[in-house]
């Protein structure tokens, strides 16, 4: 096995959009493409659609993959592990901020039968009919929260609650009947300017239940020294919690203004996986990070 890559959480969907033809997903200027991804052994990644054009921005992947052909979408952990054992790229469908829906659990299970939908952001940084966000209000679950995360985990869909409310994460805990994750969130305890970061209580819930949370590249929510050693902080912090387990990789490349230090785009994670080596970290550990622990994560929440 070379270095593994399964991350959580990219944009790059909604700027392949905005560039029409100019660009594709085989290969392209933006931070994530099939062609980088492909020099990592395994290889999956997280495409979310963000920002509305649900419709079209699902036929731009299902098109880019078809004509591509080395990379196939995949919905479950069982079929990440075909893809990845055939020599593909596993790709998987995220839905960022279930407004894209129209918070409706009709069209949540439209997108899981059909589309393979993977998983799903009960907000992004605005409230909604289901919740409160991080960014907003900080208000709670609604009713028609409830009964959403609920018909989430019947279809075998990860519910996300990266952007979600403390208030928002704790209400869905107490009802949740599989794991859920944050897809792209960090350690609070070392940059809490930004509301989107966990707390430890949150992050500890997290591994409790068997979820976790994927380290985001924001440089603002990175914060420190903005650099991979910034990184390996965040990671370590987590990984003193109990998360050897619940830590993944949630990059969020292609949405994001600022990545840290070195870390300009998919091609450069292997620096941060050589750092962690570099710090001490056992290989097991750093595999299961870089790809183990969110692929079990996800086998447990189908």
């Amino acid at each position: 096995m070379g270095i593994p890559y399964f991350d959580a959480h990219c944009d790059t969907l909604s700027v392949l959009h905005s560039r029409g033809a100019e660009w594709s997903l085989g290969a392209n200027a933006a931070q994530v493409d099939i062609d980088r991804l492909s020099a990592y052994s395994p290889a999956a990644q997280v495409f979310a659609i963000w920002g509305g054009h649900y419709e079209e921005k699902l036929a731009l992947l299902r098109r880019s993959l078809a004509r591509d052909g080395r990379a196939v979408l995949c919905r479950t952990a069982e079929e990440v592990r075909k893809a990845n054992a055939a020599g593909k790229v596993a790709a998987l469908l995220s839905v960022e901020g279930a407004e894209i829906l129209g918070c409706s659990i009709e069209r949540l299970r439209e997108a899981r039968e059909r589309d393979g939908l993977a998983m799903i952001n009960l907000c992004w940084n605005s409230d909604n009919a289901l919740c409160g966000a991080a960014m907003d209000s900080g208000s709670g679950l609604t009713d028609a929260g409830r009964a959403f995360v609920r018909a989430a985990q019947d279809v075998g869909v990860a519910v996300d609650l990266s952007h979600a409310s403390e208030r928002t994460f704790w209400d869905v805990l107490e009802i949740a009947e599989k794991p859920v994750i944050a897809s792209h969130s960090n350690a609070a305890a070392l940059s809490s300017e930004f509301p989107r970061n966990l707390t430890d209580e949150q992050f500890t819930a997290l591994v409790k239940c068997g979820g976790g949370a994927g380290l985001n590249l924001c440089a603002d929510f990175i914060g420190l020294g903005r650099d991979i050693g910034a990184c390996c902080a965040h990671i370590e912090h987590f990984l003193a919690l109990g998360g050897e387990k619940s830590l993944f990789l949630g990059t969020d490349f292609d949405g994001i203004a600022a990545v840290p230090r070195g870390l300009y785009g998919v091609q450069d994670m292997w620096k941060l996986y050589e750092a962690l080596l570099e710090r001490g970290h056992s290989e097991e550990l750093v595999q299961d990070i870089f790809y183990g622990d969110l692929l079990r994560i996800l086998g447990r929440t189908a």
